[in-house]
């Protein structure tokens, strides 16, 4: 991550044009003041139940509901965060001068942050971004991974079930495209998701902890068998980080038990011939599990997981004139971690976990009120991110001091 410091719009476009050289696409989220923890939806500032979102959004759909049209109804999490509910969506934007406003637009007395996010939808690979235009396809990603985590743990991971949904459809393709390219070029898996999923769980797991992955004794015993013997690998690679380590850890893994016999559901080998074709290149199956073992092994971080790009198709004057689009914000629940020492003790604790945004550049904002008018003179201001009557009405008043 790279650090730069502005004080006039001509300082700003200056780093815009440095860091594009690359001819890289940037999504863009500004932020009015320097927070403790960046980049964090509105819905986990103050809640520490994220059932409560569910609970206010179906609030909301109860009093307004009726007079909406479909558009919204469909991508009512969108209408929501339009008017002020919080919600699991980050604001970004494709237009840094929009977010140049937002970072100057409050608080000015305090220096502004934008922050410079890659926009890598265009990679497949199973941990960049994935793009998504319906509200319907992110609000199933957690069911998705609610359902496959309890068949993973309650089979004592002998056996994972997916719902089908398009998330799923896009990491399976994502995790043949790997080993495509890992066949095409050899240095590939130096940077892919294989190699990174490797050191997450490495990292992870506990020497001598038989519950890093399946948490609870009776399921443990489901598997018992193959699970000490995977426990035995993650215990002889247990926190490797060189690279020449984790590809021998991946190669041992592929042949375990553990891994050969797990049964993933739905096969889309056996109902398309695309990904039969496929699969003569190799076997996604491994790929697919460590996927799964990172997100459920106990730790107190978010694992590894792609951004999820919400594009829907509603249309506000607001969202149009901001180029505005959203990061969908994932959490889930992890389990404490435990220590050999622990025995028994605290198999149940679990802690939410929320997904951290990275960003690739911080951009500080020193001198609000000299850049928002050296935007207004290039027409980005109040009336145009906000184009409504009051809206309007406030820049007009402000304009001459009335």
């Amino acid at each position: 991550m790279e650090k730069y410091e502005i004080s006039s719009l001509i300082d700003f476009m200056t780093i815009l044009k440095k860091i594009s050289s690359s001819s890289e696409s940037f999504f863009f989220r500004g932020e009015s003041e320097k927070y403790k923890t960046p980049l964090l939806a509105s819905g986990y500032r103050k809640n520490k139940f994220p059932e409560l979102l569910k609970k206010t959004k179906k609030e909301y759909f109860r009093e307004v509901g009726y007079s909406l049209d479909s558009d919204s109804r469909e991508n009512f999490i969108a209408y929501c965060q339009h008017h002020g509910l919080p919600t699991e969506l980050i604001d970004v934007t494709e237009n840094p001068l929009v977010a140049l406003y937002f970072a100057c637009e409050s608080n000015r007395d305090s220096d502004g942050i934008v922050y410079v996010i890659k926009n890598d939808t265009h990679i497949s690979d199973p941990l960049t971004s994935k793009l998504f235009d319906k509200e319907v396809d992110i609000i199933s990603i957690k069911e998705e991974f609610n359902i496959a985590s309890l068949s993973f743990q309650q089979s004592g991971g002998s056996y994972i079930k997916f719902q089908n949904t398009q998330f799923y459809n896009l990491m399976y393709g994502d995790f043949f495209s790997l080993l495509i390219l890992e066949d095409i070029n050899d240095n590939y898996s130096h940077l892919n998701s294989k190699l990174k999923l490797c050191k997450y769980i490495l990292k992870a797991h506990r020497k001598g902890v038989l519950e890093t992955i399946i948490h609870h004794q009776s399921n443990i015993l489901k598997n018992k068998d193959n699970i000490y013997e995977l426990m035995e690998l993650l215990d002889k690679y247990s926190e490797k980080t060189e690279i020449d380590e984790l590809e021998k850890f991946y190669s041992e893994f592929k042949s375990l038990k553990f891994t050969k016999e797990v049964k993933i559901y739905p096969d889309k080998n056996e109902k398309d011939p695309r990904y039969d074709l496929m699969s003569e290149l190799g076997d996604n199956t491994p790929l697919i599990l460590l996927f799964i073992m990172a997100y459920e092994i106990r730790d107190e971080k978010f694992p590894p997981f792609p951004k999820i790009i919400y594009k829907p198709s509603i249309t506000f004057d607001r969202l149009k004139n901001q180029q505005a689009l959203f990061i969908y914000q994932m959490s889930t629940d992890k389990y404490s971690i435990l220590n050999p020492s622990d025995g028994d003790s605290g198999l149940n604790v679990v802690k939410e976990v929320i997904q951290q945004i990275d960003f690739d550049y911080e951009i500080i904002i020193k001198s609000k009120n000299q850049i928002l008018n050296e935007l207004d003179s290039i027409g980005i201001n109040r009336k145009f991110i906000y184009p409504d009557s009051d809206n309007i009405a406030k820049y007009i008043k402000e304009k001459y001091r009335i």
